[in-house]
């Protein structure tokens, strides 16, 4: 009998047998490459007869929905089975199987699924890694839990795998149905999609007001200054609602009383301090990257796990800015190996407890911090990034910054003038980050003003007034970093005051995990275009957005209703809440919706933003539900085609003077005698196909796999080219190298190429090194 360590990737197997050194040979050390078993397509659910398309896919039809299914099914990704089979083998001889997935829900539940799916039933323990270095290795190896305790993070995660499918598949096909076009809709990307709707609309019908400021031109002993008018009241006539001066004459008269004799009617000059900020979350990271180096979510996200698997930082996907407390005895090794300049370390304090320190403050993860292993060889992302985490974790050991805080009240003409300012007594912590530290002031204008020292009842001289003309601006557009930060604060777009005090206390729109490729989706879906930094609906999101509301949807493109969702999932993940009861909730509102979009109207907008739709069309092949619509081609404006709602029923249809025409050829590699069914996509009959030197082959027309003949039997597939290979990303499978893809030219024929990492060997997997990213 031995004990099986399952990792969740291959690089984290290695971090654990470099880690433990010689105790590892006390286990069976495999792993995973993220999800290897994934959600059945719908086809799997629905019954027999419903129609096929010619690539032996069930068609879309609104009178198949809802699909909700009763028992969920899962099968193992196509270039997962062999290292399936390998975890598998290891369980028939374990007594122990200790889960080593991610440190998070998605890193609970795919370690689980596979025990689930091979029905183990011995012994099974947990190892928590917050990161990947030999001492934190170590420690968790000696701190292992029942893996029972963290249930309820699998049931959070295998809650949001299902609702999503439910949300997802569901109204994916009904509203491609209903509009000819294919419009991806999901539980979170479809409320963050409206977001950037409703913001970009404020935004284009933003009307500019005018307004003004007075200022008076002051001078007192100890140096000049500026002061701002302060009106006594701002209800009466020349103001707006918003109390803003906008009668232009007023304001003129006003500064006309800036001089002469005047007197200090108060003055403050308060000490104060600040420490150090927080460290980072994924969140905060995010969108401290997008501003400063116009690093995507996605690229902050991908080069934060490369650090982490690298060693040198700790665990990226966490919504925590906190570190335990137990972990400050660390900090004097830590401190050390970090690359603080010499004049700086002299101010270090390893022992000051900074309120980032706060157990009651821990979520399932800390903030992201170095862990001291040497940071050599980083990429130029890598380097920006690795930079802003161990400088925020170096500073929470250095001095506060001091500075007298400076306010001044001026009697003059009549009137009061406010003035306020800042002197700098101790830099503290700033000077870690030089000229950046107040580049990042918020009260960086107070810091500059040259406001003197005073004393309440000092003469003023005024020097005459100012009027300056202001204009009201629109909210700025959406970036990577902004809209992150939106999605992890929703409660910032709520108007009403109760559902606004709810959400501030809950995690938002996704989890730090999947935020980054909810965005990618939506830019991949062309929901969104970027044009520079920003972030920018298309036609095709706004068509939507717009749709869904009139439908009386707008549920599943409110942020509230997700983020309240959002809220259960994570009382499932803390077992306060079944997971059923999310599930059952998801459900029921698919269903409604699905009734609602069947009585209601079909879709008359659409398109990305290079196309002009028409109103859709019922399709003149299929019939029934289905409908097509008109599209203008990408590459050549001039030429126009129709698309059938059920996707794959048949080929593009030409355009005969606006009108649906004849099908467009089948494609050459789709076409051939029919062969074996493909074993990967539901019932679709492969394509029996022949190579340059003459060989028989089958390739599917669905998913392009190829295989070769049965050699006992060549009316049945044999084995599949090219060979699975292991690695891939989590949730998508393992994909052949684009170089690969090139040098056989899709050929079974060609030589036999694969990629390559040169990543070292587990103990017992003998997979390439790879990573295995969450999916959104």
């Amino acid at each position: 009998m031995s004990t099986v360590v399952i990792a969740e990737k291959p690089s984290m197997a290695r971090a654990i047998q470099e880690g433990l050194g010689q105790q590892a040979n006390r286990y069976e050390i495999t792993n995973a490459f993220g999800h290897i078993l994934e959600q059945a397509e719908p086809d799997a659910y629905l019954p027999g007869d419903v129609p096929k398309t010619a690539k032996g896919k069930k068609i879309w039809r609104m009178q198949d929905l809802p699909i909700l299914p009763a028992e969920w099914k899962k099968f193992p990704k196509r270039d997962a089975k062999d290292q399936l089979a390998k975890i598998g083998a290891l369980l028939k001889s374990a007594d122990t199987v200790i889960n080593a997935g991610d440190p998070d829900r998605e890193g609970q539940l795919l370690i689980d699924e596979i025990l689930e799916h091979f029905h183990y039933r011995g012994k099974v323990l947990r190892v928590w890694l917050k990161a990947l270095d030999a001492e934190n290795v170590r420690k968790a190896f000696a701190a292992l839990e029942s893996n029972e305790k963290y249930r309820p993070l699998k049931d959070a995660a295998e809650a949001r795998s299902q609702s999503d499918w439910v949300v997802g598949m569901n109204l994916t096909r009904a509203v491609t149905v209903k509009s000819g076009d294919l419009f991806s809709i999901g539980r979170v990307q479809t409320p963050t999609l409206a977001i950037v709707v409703r913001r970009d609309l404020e935004i284009e019908n933003f009307v500019p007001k005018d307004y003004f400021e007075v200022f008076a031109q002051c001078r007192h002993a100890q140096g000049a200054f500026l002061a701002k008018w302060e009106p006594s009241s701002t209800d009466g006539p020349g103001f707006d609602e918003e109390g803003r001066l906008i009668d232009k004459r007023l304001a003129e008269a006003i500064a006309q009383k800036a001089k002469g004799a005047g007197k200090v009617a108060r003055f403050e000059a308060k000490e104060q301090k600040q420490s150090a900020p927080l460290p980072y979350s994924l969140s905060a990271l995010q969108k401290v990257a997008s501003s400063r180096f116009g690093m995507s979510a996605q690229q902050v996200l991908d080069t934060c796990q490369s650090l982490y698997e690298k060693k040198i930082t700790s665990y990226p996907r966490t919504d925590c800015r906190y570190l335990p407390e137990e972990q400050l005895v660390d900090a004097p090794r830590i401190l050390g190996k970090l690359p603080i300049p010499d004049g700086i370390r002299p101010l270090l304090n390893p022992r000051q407890k900074h309120v980032a320190w706060n157990n009651a403050k821990i979520t399932a993860h800390n903030a992201i911090v170095p862990t001291g292993e040497p940071a050599r060889g980083l990429s130029d992302a890598e380097a920006k990034l690795y930079d802003l985490i161990w400088k925020s974790y170096v500073a929470l050991f250095l001095p506060d910054y001091r500075y007298r805080a400076l306010s001044a009240t001026i009697a003059l003409g009549g009137e009061s003038w406010k003035a306020t300012g800042r002197q700098d007594i101790d830099l503290g912590w700033k000077k870690l980050f030089g000229a950046q530290a107040l580049e990042d002031d918020e009260d960086a204008d107070a810091a500059r003003a040259p406001l003197p020292v005073m004393q309440t009842g000092d003469p003023v001289q005024g020097d005459g007034g100012k009027v300056e003309a202001r204009q009201t601006k629109p909210p700025a557009r959406f970036t990577d970093g902004s809209l992150i930060d939106a999605m992890s604060n929703i409660h910032k777009f709520v108007t009403d005051p109760q559902a606004k005090a709810k959400l501030k206390e809950t995690s938002g729109l996704g989890t730090e995990a999947t935020r980054a490729s909810v965005l990618e989706t939506l830019l991949q879906r062309e929901y969104l275009q970027k044009k520079g930094k920003q972030l920018i609906s298309t036609p095709k999101g706004r068509a939507l957005i717009a749709y869904l509301e009139k439908q009386r949807l707008g549920s599943f493109a409110d942020p509230v209703t997700t983020a309240r969702w959002e809220d259960v999932l994570g009382m499932v993940a803390e077992g306060k809440v079944p997971m059923q009861k999310f599930t059952t909730a998801v459900t029921q509102e698919v269903a409604k919706a699905i009734e609602v979009l069947k009585s209601g109207s079909a879709m008359a907008g659409g398109g990305n933003a290079t196309q002009q739709p028409l109103r859709a069309q019922p399709c003149p092949i299929c019939g029934g539900d289905a409908v097509v619509r008109r599209l203008q081609s990408k590459k050549n404006r001039k030429v126009f085609f129709w698309s059938c709602s059920n996707r794959d029923a048949h080929p593009l249809l030409q355009d005969d003077n606006g009108k649906p025409g004849k099908p467009f050829e089948e494609r050459k590699e789709d076409s051939g005698p029919p062969g074996p069914a493909c074993p990967h996509c539901a019932g679709t009959a492969t394509r029996t196909k022949t190579t340059s030197t003459g060989k028989t082959y089958y390739r599917c027309p669905s998913c392009q796999a190829a295989f070769w003949p049965d050699r006992e039997d060549p009316q049945r597939l044999g084995a599949p080219w090219p060979p699975a290979e292991n690695g891939g990303r989590r949730g998508s499978g393992a994909t052949r190298s684009s170089s690969a893809k090139r040098s056989s030219g899709g050929d079974p024929s060609a030589p036999k190429t694969r990629s390559s990492t040169g990543g070292k060997k587990s103990a017992s997997s003998g997979a390439r090194g790879g990573k295995g990213r969450k999916s959104g």
